[in-house]
């Protein structure tokens, strides 16, 4: 029986993938922050749940050697928890960049290489991280958020050269608009709360999320990540979800600026 290590397994895509992953004959390990209120929610199959929180420094080894100890090491890490930010990065002070570093980047790379070791002894792994649309290009009031992603993204793509000697696989999963709670509680956060001078400028970036209806589900979602992890050629990245191939599909043909220049009136207004 193979063996997958979810985190944030609580909602949305992570919550998904574990139910597929474990209607699939998988062993499922998963992560949420609070084992005790996850204790009544009925799993598909075999998914065991562990107490993981990104917001510490060292929590990610910490992870993968309390994993190692009670499972062995899994053949599959997918590194799907992470923190969401908006607002403009002058309203940022450096400990709040500093926590969204750590949580969508520095943690999520040491619980990698937390495994890594054993995966190499083993001579396989799979280490799937999940960046986002916005781990390729930027969107207003959420530099933060898309920093921390393209940061993942450069790890990753060079953890996929340093590793693919030792018989271990990285993956890029690059969710786009999908159908979870968490854009609501991060726009809802800053409803009355608007830093001057951005105000309209954050105003209309939040009718811009508001209003794109057709959101992948997140079971759809992690039907995608179930592809991609089974996929066994040598791919690093993988798009997914609504609008993110053929976002980047025009951002790659059309070049960098166009697509900028295209999209800033209808998020920031017209100059």
């Amino acid at each position: 029986m193979s063996t997958v290590l979810i985190t944030g397994v609580s909602s949305g895509i992570g919550k998904s993938a574990a139910e597929r992953f474990a209607r699939e004959g998988w062993r499922v390990i998963g992560t949420v922050r609070d084992v005790e209120r996850e204790r009544d929610v009925s799993w598909p199959g075999d998914v065991s749940l562990e107490a993981f929180d990104l917001d510490c420094d060292g929590c990610g080894r910490g992870l993968a050697s309390k994993v190692l100890e009670r499972y062995g090491c899994p053949d599959v890490l997918i590194n799907n928890a992470g923190m969401l930010q908006f607002g403009p990065v002058e309203a940022v002070d450096p400990e709040q960049m500093y926590r969204l570093f750590r949580v969508n980047v520095f943690e999520q790379v040491g619980l990698a290489y937390g495994f890594v070791p054993a995966m190499r002894e083993r001579g396989s792994g799979l280490i799937v991280n999940v960046t986002s649309l916005g781990g390729r290009m930027t969107f207003p009031f959420f530099a933060g958020y898309n920093a921390t992603k393209h940061a993942l993204e450069g790890f990753s793509e060079g953890m996929w050269h340093e590793l693919r000697p030792f018989g271990i696989r990285v993956k890029v999963v690059e969710p786009g608009f999908v159908e979870t709670a968490i854009w609501g509680k991060v726009l809802g956060e800053n409803a009355e709360d608007k830093p001057e001078p951005y105000a309209q400028y954050m105003r209309a970036m939040e009718r811009f999320e508001r209003g794109i209806s057709n959101r992948t589900p997140p079971d759809k979602a992690a039907d995608e990540v179930w592809r991609a992890v089974n996929d066994g050629s040598d791919r690093l990245r993988y798009p997914i979800a609504a609008y993110a191939r053929p976002i980047l599909t025009a951002r790659r043909l059309l070049g960098d600026r166009f697509m900028m220049r295209f999209f800033h009136p209808r998020w920031m207004g017209a100059d």
